[in-house]
């Protein structure tokens, strides 16, 4: 086929006329010649005008359709299932919540040469607070990425202090010797500018243009950024629309970890706490992992409430364990081969607002990108919606989200306690940190729970969380949420 016009406009297959003309104003007005003048965006306009007159015709379309092939047409290799804490609601005269478990799940994984290739782009704070053992840390981990790497992928490192520099352009991972020299040039100096960082490697890591590479940023720091936080996640919305999701490190203590998680939500990638040299180690393992894995990316949630009805509290408890913000479209991460995106929904329910026999939370789509494919964006419809229940009968949620409910009930309380102490209740922020340190220990994790009785009595004494002791109980709980199994990863590394 001449042009895959489909993929020209971002649409599946089964787009509506309505979605189309959406899609055609969408692009057209970031392409129009009028807007840039460059060779190459105006070659993308004829494009895009090409397949918007081919698919808004009806005829047109059709004959376009039939001439697809029959691969392309079929449901893609994903399967989504829906679980409500208490599908049954009452009519009350009071607020009440109702918790949705949203599991897609990828098929396993069919012919591993189709996988696409990834492309990182790493961007390392250098600023004098790296000095030393951190800065070793990150560059000996960096040649334990080059080593999981395949020979054909690609990455790129930038350094930042209060300036940015490329010290690697993108290079295939086949070129080890010449990343690992380039290492040599990291020197530590000057203060933390996280955007000049985020700002060139977003540039870099589109400069290099791959329809199916898989592209991450990963950010690397362990202090504040000050007085451009509003233009790094103005970058992160950027980044999410162009599918590359940000995964922010912080190292030691010092990192505005509510900043750098709001940073890795909004662009669909996630935060993490690396104290020790370990950690660092294991999220590269994940990382590459994962990627090496992917079946669909750009998994974005767009939904609708229904009137009366509020998206409260999203959180992904897996693959990458993060909050999200309760807003659409919903990232919601890759999906891997043989394994699930697993998102948890709190749904905040006015009174009066269950009046019939099917009460309507939500309608929206789940988009996603799958790599490989002629056409590779699809969807699946989503209707959310539970049954209005006899007060008489007792229902049990499925033990699914019972699971995820009560890890996610442990991170959720140890953020009241932060808000606790914020608002200078100290002893209700102490008797949440006794009640988690209790669940912990019955659940047989003695060393958090330890943590969070130290952390208990620092508070008590000072009014204030400990630098360190907030992060270990944050990331700690979050970390509970993480669901067990084995990754096989692809055996073809770099030599």
């Amino acid at each position: 086929m001449k042009q895959n016009y489909y993929n020209i406009l971002k649409l599946p297959v089964d787009a509506t006329q309505e979605e189309i003309r959406s899609a055609y104003f969408e692009a057209a007005k970031k392409y129009h010649p009028d807007a840039n003048q460059d060779e190459s965006t105006i070659q993308q306009f004829v494009e895009i005008q090409e397949a918007y007159d081919v698919l808004v015709n009806a005829y047109r379309r059709q004959a376009y359709d039939d001439a697809l092939p029959a691969v392309e047409k079929q449901k893609p290799p994903v399967e989504l299932s829906v679980l409500y804490s208490e599908p049954p609601l009452r009519s009350l005269d009071e607020e009440q919540l109702i918790y949705v478990l949203l599991e897609l799940t990828g098929a396993s994984m069919a012919n591993e040469s189709e996988l696409p290739r990834i492309n990182i782009c790493l961007i390392i704070d250098t600023s004098n607070s790296m000095r030393g053992t951190r800065l070793e840390m990150v560059v000996a981990n960096v040649r334990h990425l080059l080593e999981k790497l395949h020979s054909s992928d690609l990455i790129s490192i930038v350094s930042f202090n209060d300036r940015a520099e490329v010290i690697v352009p993108p290079t295939e991972a086949r070129e080890r010797l010449k990343i690992e020299s380039a290492l040599t040039m990291l020197t530590p100096v000057g203060a933390t500018e996280i955007y000049q960082g985020l700002k060139q490697g977003f540039e870099l890591i589109q400069s290099n243009v791959n329809g199916d590479a898989l592209r991450q940023l990963i950010l690397i720091t362990d202090g504040h950024t000050y007085g451009d936080e509003v233009s790094c996640l103005s970058l992160a919305s950027e980044a999410r629309m162009s599918g590359i999701p940000i995964n922010a490190l912080g190292i030691g203590d010092e990192w505005n970890d509510a900043f750098l998680d709001r940073l890795a939500a909004i662009s669909g990638g996630n935060a993490i706490y690396v104290h020790n040299s370990e950690g660092l180690y294991r999220f590269i393992e994940d990382k590459i992992i994962a990627l090496n894995i992917t079946c669909a990316r750009q998994v974005n949630f767009t939904y609708q409430p229904a009137e009366g009805i509020e998206l409260a509290y999203a959180f992904r408890i897996y693959p990458e364990i993060t909050p999200l913000e309760p807003v659409s479209p919903l990232p919601l991460g890759n999906l891997e081969c043989g394994r699930n995106t697993s998102v948890v929904l709190e749904f905040k329910i006015s009174p009066g607002a269950v009046e019939n026999s099917n009460i309507q939370l939500a309608k929206g789509k789940i988009l996603m990108d799958i790599p490989g494919r002629m056409i590779r964006t699809t969807r699946f419809n989503v209707d959310l919606h539970c049954d209005w229940g006899s007060p008489e009968r007792v229902y049990r949620p499925p033990a699914e989200i019972l699971q995820a409910m009560s890890k996610l009930t442990l991170y959720r309380l140890q953020e009241k306690a932060k808000i606790d102490v914020a608002a200078g209740n100290i002893q209700k922020a102490t008797r949440r940190l006794q009640a988690l340190a209790s669940h912990l220990i019955a659940q047989g994790d003695k060393e958090l729970a330890q943590s969070v009785l130290l952390e208990a009595d620092h508070i008590q004494r000072n009014r204030q969380y400990s630098k360190e002791g907030d992060k270990k109980i944050k990331y700690g709980t979050r970390s509970l949420l993480m669901l067990p199994g084995p990754y096989e990863a692809r055996d073809d590394k770099v030599s």
